[in-house]
């Protein structure tokens, strides 16, 4: 069987639900799931049925509750991101969601880095669509979701999404209400941008609940970041909680130097709280899995790199913000663009 179809038993674990919960919403809602793929006389389910069937369910909750729309839960939008490429952000963001997936939260990882998207490689997988197909009209949002390490969701990026930067509201408005569509089927998107301060950067650090800043002890790390963080000030970015994390380090103590190095000129110039989420030793495992195409918690999941990352998952899960999961953070963003408020202007380059 091909490694993109899925059977009934995966079905059942990846979503949780109970094979007669699974067979009753095929017959009550048909409509609203992929079609089955029919291979060797037997029928198989496309990766994308994992998002509708979730879909199905939040509502059927929410609905059995008699206040479907008053207690409707969103995802957990959390935008990861870098003043400049080259710290590790989208092997963080990737290995984040199986370590949350693995902690029992349904998670997806959104590829919005307009120019090097690479996640799918990272993960091992081939997709059939990327985010360029749904600018083109040419599938829905949930077509885009592939089963990926653990069960995760995985949208893959392309090129053509820089039409983004440049597409009338109206064009830009229909993204984002896909993405809406996303945060009924997840608990937690994770969204890997690009590194720097472009345009599609900036929308996606209005359409979060936080942002996940990954820095290193390199100089320029520092600086490109603490810029970054800047211009999010001075173009006033909505108040969102920011969590650090120091990745490449070579000790603990320098993992708290440069965390406190960061944490204390936002306080200081800039009057922002930074969350200290952890941090990440510097580990050969990292390039091993990537020459393999694997994440490094799927290839050695007891190697340090990956118990740093199942730290700082825990951590980011104790520090929970209620409101993530009580409103849409692609929606509140979605009326700003619709009331013509328009997003964050680009910075210009100011000295420090």
């Amino acid at each position: 069987m091909p490694d993109q179809l899925l059977s009934i038993d995966d079905v059942v674990r990846l979503t949780g639900l109970e094979e007669s919960l699974i067979r009753f919403y095929e017959s009550e809602y048909p409509a609203e799931l992929p079609k089955k793929i029919l291979l060797g006389g037997a029928l198989f389910f496309a990766p994308a049925s994992i998002a509708a069937f979730a879909g199905i369910h939040a509502r059927q909750q929410g609905a059995e509750s008699g206040q479907q729309r008053k207690k409707e839960r969103f995802a957990r939008v959390i935008t990861v991101t870098s003043g400049k490429g080259g710290v590790g952000k989208t092997n963080l963001a990737l290995n984040l969601a199986i370590e949350f997936q693995r902690l029992g939260k349904m998670s997806v990882v959104l590829d919005a880095d307009m120019g090097l998207a690479n996640v799918h490689l990272l993960a091992g997988l081939t997709p059939r669509h990327n985010l360029t197909d749904l600018l083109s009209g040419r599938v829905e949002m949930a077509e885009l979701i592939e089963a990926g390490p653990e069960g995760i969701g995985i949208i893959a990026g392309g090129s053509g999404i820089l039409d983004l930067a440049d597409s009338r509201a109206q064009d830009r408005c229909r993204i984002i209400e896909s993405l809406v569509q996303l945060e009924r089927a997840a608990e937690i998107i994770l969204v890997d941008t690009g590194a720097g301060m472009g345009r599609s950067v900036r929308d996606f650090l209005q359409a979060a609940d936080e942002i996940l800043f990954v820095i290193t002890p390199d100089i320029t790390s520092l600086t490109d970041a603490y810029g970054l963080l800047k211009a999010l000030h001075q173009e006033n970015l909505p108040n969102l909680p920011i969590h650090l994390v120091v990745n490449m380090v070579q000790s603990l103590k320098q993992a708290a130097d440069v965390s406190l190095r960061f944490s204390s000129c936002a306080r200081e110039f800039l009057g922002r709280d930074i969350i200290d989420a952890g941090y990440i030793l510097k580990d050969n495992t990292v390039s091993q899995a990537t020459a393999r195409r694997t994440p490094h918690s799927i290839y050695r999941p007891n190697a340090r790199v990956s118990k740093n990352t199942r730290t700082i998952a825990a951590n980011l899960l104790q520090k929970e913000q209620k409101h993530s999961s009580a409103s849409s953070a692609f929606a509140r963003y979605l009326n700003l663009i619709k009331n013509g408020q328009q997003p964050l202007p680009q910075p210009r380059r100011k000295t420090a």
